[in-house]
């Protein structure tokens, strides 16, 4: 008797030390880049170049602007109430590519652009919570006969490498829901869209939020159009780096904060409003579902606790 008491003594002893130790150790990773941003006063972010509204480069100041690089320095000025001091954005470029990679290896913090949240890509990293929907179509030139999936059958169709667009097409061509004549891979939308101005494809395809701002700031939007009908759903998420439960947290609270707040409207209206760069009109459902998210939260809810 003596003998087993003493071995399950043992037993619970040694389970709690690791308990605590496994608590510990997700507790370190969990503030890992909460820890670095406190102590070298930088946000490392990943910003695409070409993904309009959202984060691409605007020749007239010769950086990268958009909803998420506005909202990002939201999330740097949340930052820097919560620790006392300044911190400041520092941008790096990133392709669809290279997104994922970089946000994984830790070179950057987050990415904050149009990134889709997919389960195959939470494997790998870390979403916010979804911030804007949109699904993929195609931009044709305006006289196109492609009005229908149907009509997607025998033409060169072209996508971004890496990205939810290419899989869809061909994923969908697989299944034969249309036969095209060739499926082209691109390295980014400005070279997807060049393509289709120079006739090598008869459709570019992203996101349709993403092919309206390539449309909007060509100096002629008038010889393109966005096709009406989808082949995939396409949920917006910022991405970031896997056990960093805090950051996670803080960046979440930050998006319903603007919410809460209004802030987050007031960027929508900036930048996808009537007078926007690319005007996508809110829709009540996408509006509720923001206004769900939300829950109570104090003012001060950025504070170190």
């Amino acid at each position: 008797m003596k003998g087993g008491a003493l071995m399950r003594k043992f037993f619970i002893i040694t389970f709690c030390f690791f308990l605590v130790m496994t608590l510990i150790g997700s507790e370190v990773l969990a503030d890992e880049t909460m820890e670095r941003i406190e102590k070298t006063g930088k946000l490392r972010v990943g910003w695409r170049e070409d993904s309009i509204p959202f984060a691409f480069i605007d020749p007239k100041v010769g950086k990268q602007v958009g909803f998420s690089v506005d909202m990002t320095y939201e999330l740097a000025q949340k930052l820097s109430e919560r620790f006392g001091k300044k911190i400041e954005v520092e941008p790096f470029t990133v392709t669809a590519k290279t997104r994922i990679p970089m946000v994984a290896n830790a070179t950057v913090d987050v990415e904050m652009g149009s990134t889709t949240y997919t389960q195959e890509r939470e494997e790998v990293v870390d979403f916010s919570l979804i911030f804007f929907f949109s699904e993929t179509t195609f931009l044709v030139p305006k006289d196109s006969p492609i009005k229908t999936i149907q009509d997607l059958n025998g033409k060169r169709l072209g996508g971004t490498r890496g990205t939810t667009n290419l899989k869809a097409i061909e994923d969908q061509a697989a299944k034969g829901i249309f036969k095209p004549k060739e499926i082209v891979t691109v390295e980014g939308h400005a070279p997807g869209f060049l393509a289709l101005k120079t006739g090598k494809i008869d459709a570019y395809s992203t996101d349709r939020s993403l092919l309206e701002g390539l449309r909007m700031k060509d100096t002629n939007p008038e010889n393109w159009r966005t096709c009406d009908f989808a082949i995939a759903y396409e949920p917006y998420g910022y991405m970031m780096r896997k056990n960093t439960s805090d950051f996670r947290h803080f960046l979440n609270d930050t998006i319903r904060w603007s919410i809460k707040t209004g802030k987050f409207f007031e960027l929508y209206d900036k930048w996808m409003g009537p007078k926007g760069v690319v005007p996508i009109p809110i829709s009540q459902s996408y509006k509720s579902y923001l206004e769900m998210i939300v829950y109570p939260m104090p003012d001060n809810w950025w504070k170190k606790k």
